[in-house]
Formats: C-alpha cells, structure tokens, sequence
C-alpha cells in the first residue's frame, strides 16, 4: 500500500484511451443551453426599471459582454464536464458538483433579478463560487486540461461576486 500524496491527480490524462461518447457531449451541450436559456429568460424578467435606478459599480463589464462571457463559459464547462464523465465512477463526485452549481446559477438569476434580491443572489453566488471552485479541483485531479477549461468560470465569477458584493452594498 503506498501513502496517499495530495498532488497526485486521481486519474492520469488518457483521454485517447477513453471512449469518445458523443451522446455524452451532445447531453451536456444541452444542460448548459438549458441552463444559459434560464438564466436568460430570468434575467429578462427583472429588466426593468428596479434594475435601471440600481447603482451599478465602476468595473461591471457593458451589458453586451455578458452574452458572449456566458456562452464561452458554458461550451468549455460542457466540453470539461463531457470529458470527466468520460472517466467513469471516479467522476462520481464531480459530476454532482456539475449538477449543484448548475442550481445554483439558475438560481442567482432568479434571486436577482425577478426576486430584486441582491442580497439572496449574493448568498447563492458565495454558494456557486465554493460549488465552482470544488468542481474546478476535483476535475483538475481528474483530468488536467478539464480543471484548466474551468478557470475563465471561475475568474468571471468572481468578477460578478465582487459586482453583486458591490450592488448589496451600495443600493
């Protein structure tokens, strides 16, 4: 029996060796269409003159890169969690960390936007960066390049903590 060293990733990157499942990728390819439409409609339902009089922080990005940010994220959210599944039972974990986070996105839009909770969308986006973070470190150890396609995820999702962080505070 050898000792358990930290650094050592699960699985080792035989992503060759591992059966292509396109079934697998067109299922996950549709999770996040589903989940980026959600938030979409969500969003759209608390447009409106609430979200208008909101002080909005310095750093928030135009409304118009929001679209493209998310897409970007969720086809490489999709490609990764794809090519983790690929591994199977050693995903296991993983994989339910894909389905909490994709909740918990879902859920952001709603508390903000057509609940006009800032502060209840703040307490989930705390929730989704820890679910986001996890996911990104067990896939990682799982399969290098799908922990690496995660960090643009976690990188705008800690810019939009901060801009949620900033709306609570400030509104």
């Amino acid at each position: 029996m050898t000792d358990f060293d930290p650094d050592q990733r699960i699985h080792h990157d035989q992503t060759n060796e591992l059966p292509f499942r396109p079934r697998l990728l067109v299922f996950f390819s549709a999770l996040s269409l589903v989940t980026l439409a959600a938030g979409g409609l969500l969003t759209s339902l608390g447009l409106g003159p609430w979200y208008r009089d909101l002080q909005i922080p310095w750093f928030q990005p135009p409304a118009w890169a929001f679209t493209p940010a998310w897409l970007i994220i969720f086809v490489l959210l999709a490609i990764s969690t794809w090519r983790i599944s690929r591994h199977g039972s050693i995903a296991a974990l993983a994989l339910s960390l894909y389905g909490f986070q994709l909740v918990a996105n879902a859920l952001w839009s709603f508390f903000f936007f057509p609940l006009e909770r800032p502060d209840l969308a703040l307490f989930d986006i705390l929730v989704l960066d820890a679910l986001v973070i996890g996911m990104t470190v067990l896939y990682g150890r799982i399969d290098r390049t799908s922990g690496l396609l995660l960090l643009p995820y976690v990188v705008w999702l800690a810019l939009a903590t901060a801009i949620n962080f900033w709306i609570v505070r400030y509104n």
